[in-house]
């Protein structure tokens, strides 16, 4: 088993360093860069992106939250993606530790897309927060540990992400609330527990 330094460092989250993108022995050919940067442009990646460690840190599943333009909140795009990352999980049978991180600095995530929200008519809000609640109560459900990395902010359903994890780790600028309490509105996945 990792020791809690070294599964951190694996992730890039030590000290707030991020691993390189690139390894220095490729980086250093210049062609070799631009060919790696076109492949990361076309790639475009979605907003969930699920990467399996290799050895000596097989059986490491990073689950990473990639949506800067809306500091990680979370709308139907990025659900099909945490769904999709937990059905591939679920199906790897090498997967023994799940690390849930943010790619964006000093955010976790925001919570629930508001502004995509707003578009929704009621039935598909309904559906919506159905489908977080599912996606959330699956991650509780894995049957291998589930890590939040929580360095930023974890507001609304982003910290309702967190505590869907078993355990949660923190760096000195994580910072945790429920705004949903102040406009007297239950948060949504927690009300199962109520």
């Amino acid at each position: 088993m990792l020791g809690l330094r070294r599964l951190l460092a694996v992730s890039g989250h030590l000290g707030g360093r991020r691993a390189p993108a690139v390894a220095p022995a490729f980086a250093a050919s210049s062609h070799s860069t631009l060919f790696v940067r076109a492949l990361q442009i076309l790639a475009q990646p979605g907003p969930v992106r699920l990467q399996k460690l290799s050895a000596p840190d097989a059986g490491i599943m990073e689950l990473r939250l990639e949506r800067p333009e809306a500091k990680n909140a979370i709308g139907k795009e990025m659900l099909q993606g945490l769904r999709s990352a937990i059905e591939e999980v679920e199906a790897d049978a090498t997967a023994n530790v799940v690390l849930v991180a943010s790619s964006v600095p000093k955010v976790f995530c925001a919570g629930a897309d508001l502004k995509e929200r707003r578009l929704m008519g009621p039935a598909e809000v309904r559906d919506f927060v159905n489908s977080l609640r599912s996606t959330f109560s699956s991650i509780e459900a894995l049957s291998i540990p589930t890590i939040a990395v929580v360095e930023g902010a974890a507001f609304g359903g982003g910290l309702e992400l967190a505590l869907s994890c078993d355990l949660r780790i923190c760096g000195k600028d994580a910072k945790f609330s429920l705004p949903e309490t102040s406009l007297a509105i239950i948060p949504g996945y927690m009300a199962l527990y109520l």
